[in-house]
C-alpha cells in the first residue's frame, strides 16, 4: 500500500457511513500500525485545553506531602480546578458573576 499523506487544512470527507462505523467500533480493533509512535509529548495539549493553556500562568507552590496525597494523581490539574472552585464560591458570596 502506498504512502499517503495529507495537509491539514485540505483533508479529504470522510463518509457519513465510514464515521458511523468508526463511532462504534471497539478500541482494539483499531489499525495504529501505520502511525509512528509518538516520542516527544512536550508540544502536547489536552482536547479542549489550548485556548487555556495560552492564558495560564506559570506558578510555583510547595505543598506539603500530605496535601499531594490527598489530592492524589494529576495534582496540577486537580489544584486548579480546587481553586476555580474556591474562586467561583467567594464571587458568588460576594455578589459578583463569576
Amino acid at each position: 500500500m502506498p504512502m499517503v499523506s495529507y495537509d491539514l487544512d485540505h483533508l479529504p470527507e470522510v463518509p457519513v457511513e465510514e464515521r458511523k462505523r468508526a463511532a462504534v467500533m471497539p478500541d482494539g480493533e483499531i489499525d495504529y500500525s501505520d502511525i509512528p509512535e509518538a516520542r516527544d509529548f512536550s508540544g502536547f495539549v489536552r482536547a479542549g485545553d489550548r485556548e487555556t493553556a495560552k492564558k495560564r500562568n506559570r506558578v510555583e507552590i510547595d505543598p506539603d506531602g500530605g496535601v499531594i496525597a490527598w489530592i492524589g494523581e494529576g495534582c496540577q490539574s486537580r489544584i486548579n480546578a480546587i481553586l476555580r472552585e474556591v474562586m467561583r464560591l467567594t464571587m458568588l458570596s460576594a455578589g459578583e458573576k463569576p
